[in-house]
This record gives structure tokens, sequence and C-alpha cells, in this order.
């Protein structure tokens, strides 16, 4: 298991491969570290963040955002091209490649768990006992980051 998150000590990205034998987790760049059981790494999927120790995980496929982004505006531009020259049938014929192409992609990605908190990368086995997003526990997150940040501001130093 591969666990990539981001430094709570210096913010830097991180990415820890080969977690099964770890006994913590650390930082690359800066003295951070964190200690792990070995329960937790034994086990398929994590029941809580290795990082901040959050139990809150929702479940995602595993794949770059920008690279479906990319997809997206690839067929939207190549299927205006067609309609532009009057090939109807071309122009949905890609847009049907590409949904085609993004069904395919969805149903071969793994899945990763996704921190609600910290936004550390969890990869496993069988995630599906996990949930997958949702906006109230997000939002909830980011009241309280936003809260924490308030009053990090306002206190005296």
């Amino acid at each position: 298991m591969k666990l990539q998150f981001q430094c709570p000590q210096c913010e830097a990205q991180n990415l820890n491969p080969g977690m099964e034998d770890a006994q913590s987790v650390s930082c690359g760049f800066c003295d951070w570290e964190r200690s792990v059981t070995q329960s937790t790494t034994d086990a398929a999927a994590p029941s809580h963040c290795l990082v901040c120790g959050n139990h809150d995980l929702w479940r995602q496929k595993d794949f770059p955002q920008s690279i479906g982004l990319t997809f997206v505006a690839a067929g939207a531009i190549l299927s205006s091209i067609a309609w532009y020259y009057h090939r109807p049938v071309w122009a949905l014929g890609i847009l049907l490649a590409f949904a085609a192409a993004d069904l395919v992609l969805f149903a071969v990605m793994p899945d990763v768990l996704v921190c609600y908190r910290c936004g550390a990368r969890h990869p496993g086995g069988d995630l599906s006992e996990h949930p997958v997003f949702d906006h109230e526990i997000a939002e909830r997150y980011r009241q309280e980051k936003l809260r924490l940040e308030e009053a990090a501001k306002s206190s005296p130093r």
C-alpha cells in the first residue's frame, strides 16, 4: 500500500510506498512522524486515516482529475470541429467514443480512500464497504478548518 499525503507540519507532498511493513508514517522533508499500528497496516483497507487519525474516509476512483478533464475538453473540441464541417454522425461518434473510454476507465481503475480532514489518499483492497463522498461531512470538515484558521488569526502570539 502506498500512502499519498500532505505533511501537517511543512505542508510538503509525500508519497510513502510500501506501508505494509511500516511502523510509522513520516515526512521526507521534515522531522514529522506518526506511529502506525500493525493491525492497521495488515488490514485490506484502513479504518482510519494513517496521517491524522480521522475515522471519516470516503471512496473514489484512483484517477487523475486533470486527465479526465483533458478527455472532456478533447471530446468537446473534436466533436465541435465535426459539427462545424457538417458531419453530425462523426460528431456523435466522437462523443460516444469518449463516453465509452470513460466507462472503460471507470470499470478498470481501482478505488482509493480519501480522508475528509487532511486529504490523505489510502489505496487498499476491497473498499466497497466504505461510503462514497458525502457533501454534508465534507462541509462539516471545511467549516472546522475555517474556524481553526480564524481562531489562529485572532489569538495573540
